[in-house]
């Protein structure tokens, strides 16, 4: 038993690569709040993933508050090959920015949000990058 566990170990190294279980999007649970405690139902994260190499950018997901202002984003994983090779292995970047109509956006990056997340409010009109990103990509009758 002891050569068999042995010889798989050897063979999985000389082989290259290992299956892994990646991460595509973390799990966020997060609420919105005005700055009076009060829950922003109209809030939108959006969240952006990046992996590299190659340097692949899928568009921005956006997730829609309920009436209490709570956001829950579902985790996304995959199983991939992990290779032993120069620009073999994929590694994940998250970026996050939670906008609602009258307020500041708010942004971050990774797999941790901080809740609840206090936007101020403004009389500008400002939204997300990653809002803007997608509107850009929108032909003139779909915006």
């Amino acid at each position: 038993m002891k050569r068999i566990i042995c010889a798989f170990c050897i063979a999985l190294t000389l082989s290259g690569c290992i299956p892994r279980y990646a991460t595509l999007r973390p799990h966020y649970d997060v609420d919105v709040r005005n700055p009076a405690g009060e829950p922003i139902s109209t809030a939108m994260m959006w969240v952006s993933t990046g992996r590299s190499p190659p340097g692949y950018y899928p568009p921005p997901e956006a997730f829609r508050a309920d009436r209490q202002g709570h956001i829950e984003v579902e985790k996304k994983s995959q199983w991939e090959n992990m290779i032993f090779f120069l620009h073999g292995t994929n590694f994940y970047s998250w970026g996050w920015c939670i906008e609602a109509p009258g307020y500041v956006p708010q942004n971050g990056q990774g797999d941790e949000i901080e809740s609840p997340v206090i936007l101020k409010p403004t009389t500008q009109d400002l939204r997300c990058r990653q809002a803007q990103d997608v509107a850009e990509d929108l032909s003139p009758g779909h915006q």
